[in-house]
């Protein structure tokens, strides 16, 4: 069997970021065997198991899913995240999503929201892990708030007033003629925190977070998993 196994000795940081003082974990050396997750996202190619387009989200590249022993080491991750995330309440984990996942859009076939920071879910309980299989020269994971409303979470509450306001407002910035990821402030939004990318880290946050990759255009986009920005990227509900 190959080893998935998250390392004993990981090391793990907690940051709190922005004006709502929102955790965000930073684990370093997070399995034991990284290149055994490389070797199966390049290797790896039967029909459950081809990078390719989700016509069901907005990411801007290509997905293949996760090897389901990877998915169950996740799981081990429930004390950690109950107790940062304030959620020791919640005694069920469950894993809805993970994927490797390579952002290799070409600019110039961006649609705006692709061009936003996003968030996942207004689910308060939902959180996002991405375990980055690339060095830094690839980007990290940057989070935001939007400035004219101050939001850098987006609740059910909030999730009508947010989406009415950015609709004006990249339709007046015209998004559609200067296509690019963002990476950094913006008339639009304020980068609050960022996390650089590092071979075997991985950054969790709640789903809700305003959030986007840090795609390094000097590195092209490369839609393979030995030249292109290779991550995971895991959703998990806590009932």
């Amino acid at each position: 069997m190959i080893d998935f196994t998250l390392n004993k000795n990981k090391a793990l940081q907690v940051h709190t970021v922005g004006e709502e003082k929102t955790p965000i974990i930073v684990i370093d050396d997070f399995v034991n065997n990284v290149d055994a997750l490389i070797n199966f996202a390049v290797f790896s190619q039967n029909a459950r198991e081809t990078f390719c387009t989700q016509e069901s989200d907005f990411y801007p590249g290509v997905r293949k899913a996760a090897p389901l022993s990877y998915i169950e080491q996740l799981k081990a991750l429930a004390p950690i995240i109950n107790s940062h995330f304030d959620m020791a309440d919640k005694n069920e984990f469950d894993v809805i999503l993970s994927a490797f996942s390579i952002a290799c859009t070409e600019p110039d076939e961006l649609r705006p929201i692709q061009m936003l920071p996003h968030f996942d879910t207004p689910n308060m309980n939902q959180l996002a892990m991405v375990h980055f299989l690339c060095d830094e020269t690839h980007g990290g994971t940057s989070f935001y708030k939007h400035k004219t409303l101050g939001y850098e979470r987006i609740t059910k509450e909030r999730l009508m007033p947010y989406r009415q306001a950015i609709k004006q407002q990249a339709m007046a910035q015209k998004l559609h003629k200067n296509p690019h990821y963002i990476n950094g402030s913006t008339v639009l939004f304020e980068q609050v925190y960022s996390v650089e990318a590092k071979l075997n880290r991985v950054v969790i946050y709640p789903s809700n977070l305003l959030h986007s990759g840090n795609i390094n255009a000097a590195n092209g986009y490369a839609c393979d998993p030995i030249n292109g920005r290779l991550t995971i990227s895991s959703f998990a509900v806590l009932r």
